[in-house]
């Protein structure tokens, strides 16, 4: 007789983690499966708070439990070393109660596998030690996992030293068929000794997990899964009647306003959930957004503004578009009045941006992002990039002239159409992310 799983589901607390796994929990739902989602207990306090928080998802089958940080109201939760560093002081000792009581209340339906995200991997010794099945979600793309998981050969190599940094600039081949990867480029490039490490030990500490899920799709990255047999591409995950949660409150009103706009004629500027332009930047991308004379969606998060600048421009105008706090983006990158998507190239923005069939100017900041950037400008030819100016900025003039480049090229349009049918066909019926779902939940048994 089967046993239907049982999910223990621990992402990270940051929405770029938490939302994959809210997406692919919805969908293990509607498989049957039972759910039980972890968060700390500030950020399912802060994701309630929006009003389009987790009670929407009371219906779907998921029931939700909270563990302390072991931070206090006063500490800085965006200081992520000192939140990591906190998770894996207080929350291992407390796991194994947690999932001794869930599994009290029903003897016939006990946990039987763990799901968790990056710098939670603590959580599969865990799971390895009470003999629990664990497998990891990785928030970000297959090709970026590859590139972490090849640290320790890219060491031997010479290609970089013990603190991650490349000896020398230079473009190295994975596989075959995947494209050069630039050292400058690599995902942990810009930070410290202590996040190097960090990553490094992640990467082993996954390895207790059977499965290395992927939000991405075989035709998306198409050479990456034969360079690990843990690879399963479950992408995009996208549920059909999904609950994104965020951390602010959505401005829904931006959609009735879309609906008032000729069809492909607005343009989406948003840069995720955690990234950080420097005032001149901002001061300088308020200006071109002015520049060019279309209507436009720009996100500009509530913490922007405490934290970057104290004003717009003034002569910053905005009459004719709609600046909000945070916005439905999947909805947005989905009507038919967009025309394109000035975005950060997270990977969770990537994929939503290429199920939405958007064509991409890519603004990245950091990590992973670079890596994206180059498969959308380069590989699926989706996007054109921004170049920087002499002192560092990406002028208002350079923004006028790329989105004028993008909206001009309709082969480009094209190549996005076709890159949006290909990708959503692999969560059809007998899509072949929907066949790797079904493997994973049968295995998850």
């Amino acid at each position: 007789m089967a046993i239907t799983p049982h999910f223990l589901v621990i992402p990270y607390p940051v929405l770029g983690h938490v939302n994959p796994l809210i997406h692919l929990s919805q969908i293990l739902a509607k498989h049957g499966c039972s759910i039980t989602f972890l968060n700390t207990e500030f950020s399912h306090e802060r994701l309630n708070a929006t009003g389009a928080g987790l009670d929407n998802l009371k219906g779907s089958g998921i029931k939700f439990v909270t563990l302390p940080d072991g931070l206090g109201p006063e500490d800085d939760r965006s200081d992520q070393k000192k939140v990591v560093r906190s998770i894996k002081t207080n929350m291992p000792s407390m796991l194994p109660k947690l999932i001794q009581d869930v599994n009290a209340l029903d003897a016939n339906n006990k946990i039987t596998c763990m799901v968790v995200t990056l710098s939670m991997t603590w959580a599969l010794k865990v799971a390895h030690t009470l003999g629990i099945k664990g497998t990891l979600l990785w928030p970000a793309s297959a090709t970026s996992l590859v590139l972490c998981d090849c640290i320790p050969s890219l060491i031997h190599d010479g290609v970089i030293d013990s603190y991650g940094i490349p000896g020398r600039r230079q473009k190295i081949e994975l596989s075959p068929n995947m494209p050069l990867m630039d050292t400058e480029n690599f995902p942990w490039r810009g930070h410290d000794k202590l996040h190097f490490d960090h990553l490094v030990q992640e990467m082993q500490t996954m390895k207790l997990g059977e499965w290395w899920l992927c939000n991405t799709t075989y035709n998306l990255e198409p050479a990456v899964f034969s360079m690990s047999p843990r690879l399963l591409p479950i992408g995009p995950l996208m549920a059909s009647d999904s609950n994104k949660s965020s951390f602010w409150e959505e401005d829904t009103s931006c959609l009735e306003w879309l609906e008032q706009q000729q069809p492909q004629s607005v343009v989406y500027v948003s840069f995720g959930s955690m990234a950080v332009m420097d005032p001149k930047q901002f001061n300088e991308l308020a200006l071109g957004i002015d520049l060019l004379e279309k209507p436009f969606i720009w996100v500009v998060r509530p913490n922007d503004k405490k934290v970057n600048f104290n004003a717009y421009p003034r002569d910053f105008h905005g009459k004719r578009g709609r600046t909000v706090g945070w916005a439905p983006q999947k909805k947005i990158l989905n009507h038919p009045a967009l025309a394109c998507f000035i975005s950060h190239c997270g990977w969770n923005s990537t994929v939503e941006g290429v199920c939405g069939g958007t064509p991409f100017l890519c603004w990245p900041f950091a990590k992973d992002q670079l890596v994206n950037k180059s498969y959308i400008c380069d590989v699926w030819k989706v996007g054109v990039g921004l170049d920087k100016d002499e002192n560092g900025l990406i002028s208002k003039e350079e923004i006028k002239n790329k989105v004028e480049q993008l909206l001009g090229d309709q082969n480009m349009k094209a190549r996005c159409l076709r890159m949006k049918e290909l990708t959503m066909n692999n969560i059809s019926k007998g899509g072949q992310s929907s066949k790797n779902l079904e493997k994973f939940i049968k295995w998850a048994q």
